[in-house]
């Protein structure tokens, strides 16, 4: 009887969790994948806020040439607000999709900028079996941002990143100024106190064991995906990034402690920086508030910035129109000189050559008398000649 109840006892006790190695490496690089349709994406042509709005699909290939599935959301060119609108390029969690940052185009199209969205290789319907948690996908982000900006019509760029993306974010923004503002949500700040933390949280070990599994770990991710997660630090890359950026990260994160944002906050080197702790675990929803200062910031940075610009380029052009008017007016002067300069010496010779021809002039015998009056009256011809040039420079001059 005493049996039976020790082992109905036990049947009580809540089961331990298991942790094994094959669990802490598929944790790092092959978590539980995202899986949707393409009809989940929502349909290519919608309307909002009284606008024509298309979502235009993209194949891209990676850095490690793995198909990526993309989707570009703007309004069709005839409902466009400006010529040049700015684009918030999205970058989801490690078990996420594109379908993360869909969630957020209400809030962005409504603001007049454009919404770019993708699946990372590994997550989603794109192709790839491994995740890096940053480390590949910071060169994906590269492929992905030098296609954008060959879009027509694309100015500013943003990133919002969340978990993954948000490391993502932390490690890429400071290599490429074309991204003007950055928001990341639920960073990590270096892999190997994350990883520590999350053994910690799933089973209790010495340091030494904690240490030695990661090794063996680290081994076989490196020889899965050619990652090395000792080197995975994105606080190693926050002294050297300086756009205006928003930190947030929830108070009870059970995945990443939110201490992660305050050391990459502190280690910042941008001076426009800001920290929204915000209640929730790691995949809840955002506060409304929230994403609203969020939208605010990325408008101040990405549209009002544009429109600055724009005014800029306007008084540019008008200098330029009325530099090329000047430009026109003075060769058209200076030619309207040249003729005139021309005619001048026309007359003159031709002044000069009829009174050669009266000096010349040998069948009008003339007397002492006359031939006086003829040379005063030819030298005042030619003193009148000259001096109408000397006039005629003197006007020159002027």
């Amino acid at each position: 009887m005493e049996d039976k109840a020790k082992e109905k006892e036990k049947e009580k006790e809540p089961e331990k969790p298991k942790i094994s190695y094959e669990t802490l490496w598929k944790l790092i690089i092959r978590p539980e994948r995202d899986k949707y349709q393409l009809k989940d994406l929502g349909p290519s042509e919608f309307s909002f806020i009284g606008r024509k709005y298309l979502r235009k699909d993209y194949d891209l290939i990676s850095s490690e040439g793995y198909l990526m599935k993309c989707s570009f959301f703007e309004p069709e060119i005839s409902y466009r607000p400006k010529k040049i609108m700015p684009v918030i390029l999205y970058l989801h969690g490690n078990s996420s999709s594109r379908l993360e940052g869909i969630g957020m185009l209400k809030e962005i199209l409504k603001r007049d900028i454009n919404l770019f969205v993708f699946d990372f290789p590994g997550c989603g319907l794109s192709e790839g079996e491994y995740i890096s948690l940053g480390y590949h996908e910071s060169h994906d982000v590269k492929v992905i941002v030098d296609f954008i900006e060959k879009i027509p019509g694309v100015g500013a760029i943003g990133l919002w990143g969340r978990s993954m993306g948000a490391a993502t974010t932390m490690i890429y923004s400071h290599k490429d100024e074309r991204i003007k503002a950055i928001v990341m949500d639920s960073p990590f700040a270096d892999f190997n106190i994350l990883a520590k933390e999350l053994v910690l949280k799933q089973v209790k070990l010495p340091n030494f064991l904690i240490q030695g599994a990661l090794k063996i770990v680290r081994m076989t991710i490196k020889k899965k995906n050619d990652l090395d997660i000792e080197k995975l630090k994105p606080i190693d890359s926050a002294p050297k990034t300086f756009q205006p950026a928003i930190f947030i990260h929830a108070n009870n994160d059970e995945l990443i402690n939110n201490h992660h944002s305050t050391m990459l906050l502190n280690a910042y080197a941008g001076k426009d920086k800001d920290f929204k702790k915000v209640v929730g675990n790691h995949n809840s929803k955002r506060p409304n508030f929230t994403i609203k200062k969020v939208m605010e910031f990325f408008y101040d940075y990405l549209v009002n910035q544009n429109i600055k610009k724009d005014n800029n380029k306007d008084n540019e052009d008008k200098d330029n129109i009325f530099y090329l008017d000047l430009k026109a007016e003075e060769e058209k002067n200076n030619k309207n000189d040249e003729k005139e300069e021309k005619e001048t010496k026309q007359n003159s010779n031709i002044e000069l050559t009829e009174i050669n021809k009266k000096l010349n002039k040998n069948d009008f015998n003339l007397n002492n008398e006359e031939v006086k009056k003829q040379e005063e009256s030819t030298n005042n011809d030619i003193k009148k000649a000259e001096d109408k040039n000397d006039i005629n420079d003197t006007k020159e001059i002027k």
